[in-house]
């Protein structure tokens, strides 16, 4: 067989496989290099600092606190210190600032302020004690008194190790999700339509996402037994992880089922799962903080449920808060796997007509 005859063969095979190729050559890095806009800086220059302003403190003082954190944070306005500590936790900010009463009064020399961050959001550590030391000294500068800025860290200062372990499991739930469960759906497309004949397709792909569900409690035990041999102190059984956990599975199962059904089985079907997956690990804020990345990635993440559903693990498990401080949140991840089921039902509408 000459070497033309083999293009030839090859030419023949691409034209049968027109998508397949169109996401590999085209989409596929289209979507890494249009990705590439949203990664603007590294530090976070513009993360969000809830500025605590009491009775005391006159709208004066509060700029002048204000204006010191615009360089490296973007601050935010509280009257309630207990308020900005609940959005600490929820990692809406990432630091509370409490603005001293006395920063106008000429007959006082030195004022103390503190600025407050949750030992448990390990990767802004290291930047908020410069964000501390710069603070300083503009205020410093500003003022004709001595400011004493300090850093005090809430809960238990964790290893970058004990944070990243939720966030390792959330990555193998969603590969299990959009890698595993449509290989599996593909191996057993001739078993799945032997079970038509007894039953409806939406009872067997139902007892398969259920099955495959419950099979999320392996690695759960998994990650959760060798946090606590290595001392982690990360309870990921904590209920509220186990539900983020659980419903982040069913609506990205959903998604991959109702793409692996409505592309035949094919690998269109299976290239596209894997380009979602990428999408989702990419824009849900799984490792840093959305306050790291730039506003208009900032603003994408916070449109996409399953960054909720890392806060949500993040809260329970790391910080041990109770199910009720996310209760709206998971609220609305459940609300999404919901939704999911109608395009995944519509897919196994469109398979069977097919069929």
């Amino acid at each position: 067989m000459s070497l033309r005859t083999v293009l030839r063969k090859e030419l023949l095979w691409s034209r049968h496989r027109v998508l397949a190729l169109l996401f590999v050559l085209i989409l596929l890095p289209a979507a890494f290099a249009g990705a590439s806009v949203f990664f603007q800086h590294v530090l976070p220059k513009d993360a969000p600092v809830a500025v605590v302003a009491g009775e005391d403190v006159s709208d004066s003082e509060y700029d002048v606190v204000a204006a010191s954190f615009r360089l490296f944070s973007k601050p935010i306005q509280y009257d309630s210190e207990a308020a900005a500590m609940r959005d600490l936790r929820r990692e809406s900010v990432y630091a509370v600032v409490s603005v001293p009463p006395d920063l106008d009064d000429p007959e006082v020399e030195q004022v103390n302020m503190t600025v407050t961050i949750d030992g448990d959001v390990t990767p802004y550590r290291e930047p908020s004690q410069a964000l501390v030391s710069v603070v300083a000294g503009t205020m410093n500068r500003q003022l004709d008194k001595r400011v004493v800025v300090q850093r005090e860290i809430a809960g238990e200062e964790r290893k970058l190790s004990s944070y990243l372990l939720p966030t390792f499991l959330m990555i193998i739930v969603l590969t299990f999700a959009f890698a595993y469960l449509p290989y599996n759906l593909a191996r057993e497309e001739a078993v799945l339509d032997r079970l038509r004949v007894e039953t409806s397709l939406d009872t067997v792909v139902a007892a398969k996402l259920a099955f495959f569900t419950a099979l999320l409690a392996v690695p759960l035990l998994v990650f959760h037994g060798i946090g606590v041999a290595l001392g982690y102190g990360v309870n990921l059984l904590a209920p509220g992880a186990v539900l983020a956990y659980g419903l982040t599975f069913l609506a990205c199962g959903a998604i991959a089922t109702a793409v692996t059904f409505a592309s035949g089985f094919g690998t269109t079907g299976r290239l596209f799962n894997v380009l979602v997956l990428f999408g989702f690990l990419g824009f849900s804020g799984l490792v840093y903080p959305v306050g790291f990345f730039s506003p208009l990635r900032r603003e994408v993440i916070r449109l996409v449920p399953t960054h909720y559903a890392m806060l949500t693990v993040r809260g329970t498990a790391l910080r041990g808060l109770p199910v009720t401080e996310f209760a709206t949140w998971l609220a609305g991840i459940a609300l999404f796997a919901l939704a999911m089921l109608v395009p995944l039902k519509l897919s196994l509408l469109a398979y069977e007509r097919g069929t």
